[in-house]
């Protein structure tokens, strides 16, 4: 086979680099937010963390704080500003951030009302040799607000040990792993997280069925051997239901982030523009409402601190 082909030169300017500013809020934790300085589309390696920055953070109730250092958190290796004050509902709050060789960017969100768990379910089945649980969670729709919701699911047990020759334990909390039943349904497989909308139940009691796969989280121990027991008659279980209700911001950062996982490295996907809402420059800022349900899955010999 033989083919032509022409190099074209092209002079592609720089982009100026600007302020990406990410904070998703909820209620009952202080605010915290990372600062980045944004690489144009050719540029290679990370993006460089900015901790001389000044954020400010002013909301309609009143409140304004200024944070200009950063703190260390070595459990995500992040710096955040962290903020003192603890979020409210249906408060609009603007995040103003301005760093040296920088322009000010701005943004608004608020954090949307809770919609309580009515009411959870569970059951299991076995699946090709492989135990499958679902759960269905029943919630009343707000009318005419165009909610998106986010579902997280998280057990508790507590976990053994004989360190220094005593028996011992201490809870254990995992996020699981979970997928959405429904064909149509948004489902990130980054994350584990679930999102959906009420275009199908507006104002509704509805529910929504969820699979997920049912293990066990328990630590591998040097001192405690696990092959003559079955560690579930040891502890007690309990299956965390989130249901978040999320502002569209966050809905649409989350879905359109996630389309962007799955189109990574695939050079025959489409390109995929992650929502941003930071005015002159990059990021996320906004808001969810979390209501949670707790579900004893299995009754152990060792007590929990979720017995009744």
């Amino acid at each position: 086979m033989m083919g032509c082909e022409t190099v074209v030169d092209i002079d592609i300017p720089e982009g100026e680099s600007r302020l990406t500013v990410n904070a998703l809020m909820g209620p009952g934790d202080p605010i915290q937010v990372t600062v980045h300085a944004s690489k144009g589309t050719l540029e290679v390696g990370e993006i460089d963390e900015v901790t001389n920055a000044t954020v400010t953070i002013n909301g309609t109730d009143g409140i304004s704080e200024t944070v200009n250092k950063t703190t260390w958190d070595l459990s995500t290796n992040t710096n955040y500003y962290t903020f003192s004050f603890i979020p409210k509902s249906s408060v609009t709050y603007t995040l103003t951030a301005i760093a040296p060789g920088f322009e000010q960017v701005e943004s608004r969100t608020t954090i949307p009302e809770v919609t309580p768990i009515i009411g959870v379910d569970t059951a299991s089945e076995w699946v090709d040799g492989y135990r499958e649980s679902r759960i269905d969670i029943t919630f009343k729709d707000p009318a005419g607000l165009n909610d998106a919701y986010e579902c997280k699911f998280y057990a508790l047990i507590y976990e053994i040990d004989t360190a220094g020759g005593q028996l011992t334990y201490y809870p254990v909390v995992q996020e699981l792993y979970a997928y959405l039943s429904g064909v149509g349904d948004f489902f990130n497989q980054e994350t584990g997280e679930l999102i959906f909308t009420d275009e199908l139940f507006d104002g509704k009691t509805y529910t929504q069925r969820i699979n997920y796969d049912y293990q066990l989280p328990f630590f591998e121990s040097d001192t405690f051997s696990q092959d003559s027991f079955n560690i579930e008659d040891f502890v007690s279980t309990y299956l965390i239901t989130e249901l978040r209700t999320l502002t569209e911001d966050y809905y649409l950062f989350q879905t359109t982030y996630t389309k962007y996982q799955f189109s990574s490295g695939d050079p025959f996907a489409q390109p995929v523009q992650v929502y941003n809402n930071i005015d002159s420059g990059f990021g996320i800022f906004a808001g969810f409402n979390s209501s949670f349900d707790t579900l004893q899955v299995s009754k152990g010999l060792l007590p929990s601190p979720l017995d009744p």
